[in-house]
């Protein structure tokens, strides 16, 4: 009875916690049987629980701490009108833009349907693939280049 309570109340205090944790904590309960250990083997046992519980505490404790340090700096800068609230913090910054590509123009037009284009890049498109099963080469679908002397008056 008193073993079910302590395994009750050491759950509920790990409590909040997902289902994983607590069949995890029953796992580690089910290895250790106090009726069994001689009471220095619970001493140290305790004395093991205690140093474990004190390294979280600390490692917290000292997270807390960054954390609070830094919304302190950021609650300065507010404070000194440096930042607005809308603004985000120094420390996040913003992707560079992507630079700027070329476009690509289409090279092969389908011949059944000219408003199918393709720029000669990546896998054929099956309109092309169909129009070719029928003894059409690439060659076939090329579009004209327009001559220097349009280009020059664009």
């Amino acid at each position: 009875m008193r073993v079910h309570y302590l395994r009750s109340t050491a759950a509920d205090a790990v409590g909040g916690g997902s289902d994983k944790r607590n069949s995890r904590l029953e796992a580690a309960w089910k290895t250790l049987d106090p009726a069994v250990m001689t009471v220095d083997e619970l001493l140290m046992f305790h004395e093991r629980v205690g140093q474990a519980l004190c390294t979280k505490l600390q490692s917290l404790s000292s997270k807390v701490r960054s954390d609070q340090e830094k919304l302190q700096a950021h609650l300065s800068r507010l404070r000194s009108g440096l930042v607005t609230v809308n603004e985000p913090e120094p420390e996040v910054q913003e992707k560079p833009a992507r630079r700027p590509y070329p476009t690509v123009y289409p090279k092969y037009r389908s011949l059944k349907n000219p408003s199918l284009t393709w720029a000669g890049r990546g896998k054929q498109p099956r309109w092309l693939l169909a129009e070719m099963k029928d003894g059409k080469t690439l060659s076939d679908f090329l579009i004209d280049k327009p001559s220097n002397k349009r280009r020059k008056a664009r």
